[in-house]
């Protein structure tokens, strides 16, 4: 096959961004030579360097909720001189489409999304349920039928061994007790969240044969400290870069996490995803991973898909309990 050159323009969130690597794999798959860029916000540039099916990375810095326009006007006349063949836009949002239609692009695949007409000429169609199912909707932008997702997609995120030499270094990880990851926070609010009690509870249930590390944003901070109970257990939470976390990944033996971009992290990395399910559903996000075990309660209200509880009680997840996510361990 001839070799095609092509622009991927992901989700900049975290979880999707690791997602999407399902699509690249699929890409690559079918046709070995072709060559992939991406366009990505550069907080998200060392995650996508760590993907081997990557040619090159495009930086775009907007706010979520910038348009932007002379930033992409501008990035779209630059990337017109690299002549891609296609591009392929996995958010929905019109702005998101503008630089493929700026810059020329012959084919630009994606869904109609926020009325983009023209500015997507490739269009993508899935139904509400389909949708949901975000790595087999993203192989399927490369198809002409939606498809289920095969495990020789799952994302797979590559080490650097130099840093997780100087992480080993930084903070006393030693070879003779096993690292844990704690991911207890969720971007996407309160309904995706194990309650902090409950990691704390998990924690001690631990504490003497693990070492256990709490990774999250700056704004978890405080959450972290909340769950560190002895000198076993490091609230790094604001500490370290998305490559840290990776190669943290890389030598931990299991990662107790919630429904987050930490937890497809996990999953690309190899270590035993330990997940909770709150408010969504694994069967349309779940870790991309055979090695992984699953809490979630599935109650008659669920998935709802609700950012806080419309009942108050949040018992899809208070009734997972500490003792039950332990036996994950065993």
């Amino acid at each position: 096959m001839p070799t095609q050159k092509l622009l991927i323009i992901p989700q900049n969130w975290l979880g999707d961004i690791v997602m999407s690597q399902t699509l690249l794999k699929k890409i690559k798959s079918n046709n070995p030579k072709t060559s992939i860029d991406i366009l990505v916000n550069s907080s998200l540039k060392n995650l996508v360097e760590r993907m081997p099916e990557i040619n090159k990375v495009i930086i775009l810095d907007c706010n979520h909720r910038e348009l932007g326009l002379f930033k992409r006007l501008r990035l779209a006349k630059e990337i017109k001189k690299s002549s891609y063949d296609r591009s392929i836009v996995l958010s929905r949002s019109l702005k998101s489409s503008l630089i493929p239609y700026f810059a020329k692009i012959p084919i630009r695949t994606g869904e109609l999304g926020e009325l983009r007409y023209l500015l997507i000429n490739d269009l993508k169609e899935f139904s509400k349920e389909s949708r949901r199912k975000t790595a087999s909707r993203y192989i399927s932008m490369y198809s002409d039928n939606n498809e289920e997702l095969s495990e020789n997609y799952y994302p797979s995120l590559d080490s650097n061994s130099e840093n997780i030499k100087n992480l080993s270094e930084k903070y006393d990880l030693k070879k003779d007790k096993k690292v844990i990851i704690f991911a207890p926070g969720a971007a996407f609010g309160p309904s995706k969240m194990w309650p902090v009690n409950k990691f704390r509870e998990l924690g001690k249930k631990l504490n003497n044969d693990f070492k256990i590390l709490i990774l999250g944003s700056n704004n978890e901070k405080s959450i972290g400290n909340d769950i560190v109970t002895n000198k076993n257990m490091v609230n790094l939470c604001g500490k370290t870069s998305i490559a840290d976390a990776v190669d943290l990944m890389h030598i931990s033996k299991f990662c107790v996490s919630n429904d987050s971009g930490l937890m497809h992290l996990a999953a690309a990395t190899n270590t035993k995803s330990i997940s909770i399910y709150g408010s969504t559903s694994p069967d349309f996000t779940p870790p991309l991973t055979k090695n992984k075990d699953i809490h979630y309660k599935g109650m008659s209200c669920s998935p709802c898909f609700e950012k806080k509880c419309k009942y108050g009680h949040y018992n899809c997840l208070v009734d997972i309990h500490s003792d039950d996510v332990f036996k994950s361990f065993k």
